[in-house]
């Protein structure tokens, strides 16, 4: 495998913040805050990510950006059999692997339209 080639497969199994996830593309959850110890009340953000955990973003659970409000924020994401708005400050405390990208820009922009 040429160096082009594997800097290519690990950008796309890398963990990105779940901020960045486009519409239409779908991903597994990592982590949720930076590590175990955000989950922690007293932790810096330990509260957001606690009740981030509480709403079901847990890691190992599959999540698919749906739609993003006109100006991109806020973001509307299925988990499981609900959907959840999470604003762009929130989910970037959410970690993911992307699995699917979204499959065309026709549904990257109904996305961002919707």
């Amino acid at each position: 495998m040429t160096r082009r080639a594997a800097d290519a497969r690990s950008a796309e199994t890398a963990d990105t913040p779940l901020s960045d996830l486009l519409p239409g593309a779908r991903a597994i959850i990592t982590a949720v805050g930076a590590d175990a110890a955000c989950l922690d009340p007293g932790a810096p953000h330990g509260r957001l990510a606690r009740r981030l955990h509480d709403l079901g973003l847990i890691p190992g659970r599959a999540i698919t950006a749906r739609r993003r409000a006109p100006l991109g924020d806020p973001t509307v994401f299925q988990v499981a059999d609900y959907e959840l708005c999470l604003r762009r400050h929130d989910a970037a405390l959410v970690t993911v692997r992307v699995i699917d990208d979204a499959p065309d820009p026709a549904a990257r922009a109904a996305g961002a339209a919707s």
